[in-house]
């Protein structure tokens, strides 16, 4: 299986929101994609009780790291800014390798510019000051 980087990005996006999609229909959730691209959420889910709105973010493999990585800013016209909780209410985050889905709040993200992920077969030294609880949040 080909590892997503930077110079595929659209594609591995594409195939990122649709595994996401994916998931929730089989597992016969609440899930639906507004008509267009305007709000920065890519669907809006019901996930514990309500309807929430989640931008989904496919990792890509950092070579430099050795660890995935997703971006949570958007950049427009060369600054980075930050989602807002009237944008979306969740981050689905997906990893196309290891095919794990996890739902991720964005405020337990709001003051981060991006989180690394290292999975089973990477190399397990991380930064203990920033290191991010993915298993809390994992649901698939």
């Amino acid at each position: 299986m080909q590892v997503a980087t930077h110079c595929d990005a659209p594609h591995t996006g594409a195939r990122g929101e649709s595994f996401f999609a994916n998931h929730f229909i089989e597992e016969r959730i609440f899930i639906s994609q507004p008509l267009y691209d305007l709000w920065g959420s890519d669907f809006v889910v019901e996930w514990e009780g309500a309807l929430c709105k989640v931008n989904v973010k496919a990792m890509h493999l950092d070579r430099s790291t050795n660890s995935y990585k997703i971006n949570l800013v958007r950049d427009r016209k060369g600054v980075r800014v930050p989602y807002t909780d009237a944008e979306i209410s969740y981050f689905g985050v997906v990893n196309l390798f290891y095919k794990r889905i996890w739902m991720v709040p964005l405020e337990v993200v709001n003051t981060r510019k991006n989180l690394n992920y290292k999975g089973p077969m990477e190399n397990r030294i991380l930064s203990q000051r920033r290191t991010f609880d993915w298993e809390k949040y994992r649901v698939k």
